[in-house]
């Protein structure tokens, strides 16, 4: 099931891969929470007069702790580009950061 959480925000259950306790891996549905126009979402945040016109200069991280993966984004050409104001996170998701979580 697929909907819209919020402004630009959707949220479904998908399949992801955990850990057995006997050894390889059990596929099992997990929330998703993601930004599908990740572009619209990086223009309502910061276009603000201070991005030239012609470039955006992005960095992507990501950060697992609490049972959950989130992965963000920070626009490097601003004021300030670490301040916690300046970083979005744009996926979300209750599984570990696995290679095949990440595909």
């Amino acid at each position: 099931t697929q909907g819209i959480v919020g402004n630009n925000l959707a949220g479904e259950i998908a399949p992801f891969s955990f850990p057995l306790a006997s050894g390889g891996e059990e596929v099992k549905g997990a929330a998703l929470v993601y930004i599908p126009d990740l572009v619209a979402k990086v223009v309502q945040c910061w276009h603000d007069g201070t991005l030239p016109g012609s470039e955006i200069w992005l960095k992507l991280g990501g950060d697992k702790g609490g049972g959950s993966f989130k992965m963000t984004f920070q626009i490097v050409n601003v004021p300030n580009p670490n301040s916690v104001q300046n970083t979005c996170v744009f996926c979300c998701f209750e599984a570990s950061d696995s290679i095949t979580n990440l595909h």
